[in-house]
């Protein structure tokens, strides 16, 4: 069950949805950068864009997507190639 889970009634569901609604490019920017483990002022920062901002891109990913926090955020990155993980050497992990 790698991207499903079990509901209330014991049947599986799936955390992805099939259809999923789609992130503007200026979400990812902000998901992959959170999920390279940026805080919300760095992003801010490094997009030229207010703090304020960034939170509300973080909660229309969050919503659009049906994750519930950062794990699920970094997870959904790493699955969908938006936040590739690599080592020191610039070799991949995964």
């Amino acid at each position: 069950m790698k991207d499903q889970e079990r509901g209330l009634s014991g049947k599986r569901i799936d955390r992805w949805p099939i259809v999923e609604r789609r992130i503007t490019e200026r979400e990812k920017e902000v998901l992959r950068l959170a999920a390279l483990g940026y805080k919300n002022k760095e992003i801010a920062e490094e997009l030229c864009i207010k703090v304020k901002t960034v939170e509300t891109h973080r909660s229309n990913i969050k919503n659009k997507l049906g994750l519930r926090n950062i794990s699920e955020l970094i997870r959904y990155a790493i699955a969908k190639g938006i936040a590739p993980i690599e080592d020191e050497s610039g070799g991949r992990f995964i």
